[in-house]
C-alpha cells in the first residue's frame, strides 16, 4: 500500500523520491496527547502541487489528539490510503504533523512543518522534513534537538507544500 508520504511526495516533484520516504524516523516526538488538535483543520484538503486536480486528502478527528487521514486518489475515485494516524507536536513553538508512514519497506514516522496556517485553517503552507539523518535517530532526545537545531534550516526540508481546504466539518462540538 502507498503511503500518505508517497502520496505527498507524488504531488510535489521527483527530487523527493531519494530523501523523502526512505528517510521515515522509526520513533516520533513524545506522547501523541501533549499536542490538542486544532478542530478547523478537519476537512476536505487540495494540495495545490497535486496534478489531479480532483484528488484531495481527507482530515477528520480521531479524538483530542490524534486525526484521521484518508487520500483519495484517481480523481477523487480511489482510498488510496485510509484512515492514516497524525497528531500535533511542537518542537521550539514550531508546530509539526506527525504522519505514520504505512509503507511496509520505511516504516515509521514523518513530519510536515507547518510553516503558516490561515485564518480559520482554510491555508496551510508546509514543508515535509526530508533530512537523511531522520532515519537513524536513536531516541525521543536525539530527534527533537535534531528537529530543533534545523528549524530554520532550508537544507533539511523539502520544497513548499501548499493545502487548501475546499470543505470544513461542522462537528467542533461546542
Amino acid at each position: 500500500m502507498k503511503s500518505f508520504l508517497y502520496l505527498i511526495l507524488l504531488a510535489y516533484a521527483p527530487d523527493f523520491w531519494s530523501s523523502g520516504i526512505t528517510n521515515a524516523c522509526k520513533i516520533t516526538i513524545d506522547n501523541k496527547e501533549k499536542v490538542r488538535i486544532d478542530d478547523h483543520m478537519q476537512g476536505i484538503w487540495e494540495m495545490a502541487e497535486d496534478t489531479n486536480s480532483h484528488d484531495y486528502l481527507i482530515v477528520e478527528k480521531a479524538d483530542d489528539y490524534r486525526y484521521s487521514v484518508t487520500y483519495m486518489n484517481r480523481g477523487g475515485d480511489n482510498r488510496g490510503l485510509e484512515h492514516e494516524e497524525a497528531f500535533m507536536i511542537e518542537v521550539n513553538n514550531t508546530k509539526y504533523l506527525a504522519i505514520s508512514n504505512w509503507d511496509r519497506e520505511y516504516p515509521g514516522w514523518v513530519f510536515l512543518k507547518l510553516n503558516s496556517i490561515g485564518k480559520g485553517s482554510w491555508n496551510i503552507t508546509a514543508n515535509l522534513a526530508t533530512d537523511k539523518r531522520l532515519k537513524d535517530v536513536k531516541d525521543v532526545k536525539e530527534l527533537r534537538e535534531l528537529i530543533g537545531a534545523n528549524i530554520n534550516n532550508p537544507s533539511f526540508y523539502g520544497k513548499d507544500l501548499h493545502l487548501k481546504k475546499k470543505f470544513e466539518f461542522n462537528s467542533f462540538g461546542k
